[in-house]
């Protein structure tokens, strides 16, 4: 008689177990899923911030060519800095531990690079603000660069 209560009482356990195992399962399937959406919806918003320095550096440089005055010798040293940073900066090593620091010393290099050419930054780049805000005071600034 025992025999029949204890497979009573164990068919309960059983089917808690095979019901945890079977949402474990489904629980890393789906954790892989949104961790790899997550992934590239990072790894995106990180290549476009460095691609948008590089194109600010090579844009500044063939301003500076355009005219001497554009760039002064500290603008210079600075955009330098940031071509440095930004070269050197590990796109294929998503793993590497000091990557935010990195990022960090890129955007203080962008801000110290800005400031000596006397412009504001008319890019946002936060991720939840990744499109053109409104031309800035400064566009005329960037007109001088282009004059010969």
């Amino acid at each position: 008689m025992g025999d029949i209560f204890d497979s009573a009482l164990g068919l309960e356990e059983t089917h808690y177990q095979e019901g945890f195992d079977e949402g474990n399962k489904a629980g890393q399937l789906v954790g892989r899923q949104d961790g790899k959406a997550l992934g590239i919806q990072k790894g995106f918003e990180v290549g476009h911030e460095i691609g948008y320095y590089t194109g600010c550096v090579q844009i500044w440089r063939q301003l500076g060519d355009r005219n001497k005055s554009f760039i002064s010798a500290r603008a210079e040293k600075a955009i330098n800095a940031l071509e440095d940073l930004v070269r050197s900066f590990p796109l294929g090593s998503p793993r590497d531990e000091g990557l935010q620091e990195k990022m960090d010393a890129i955007r203080g290099r962008y801000k110290t690079a800005l400031a000596l050419l006397g412009l504001s930054d008319g890019l946002s780049l936060e991720p939840q603000h990744l499109q053109r805000q409104r031309p800035s005071r400064d566009s005329s600034r960037l007109q001088q660069g282009l004059e010969f």
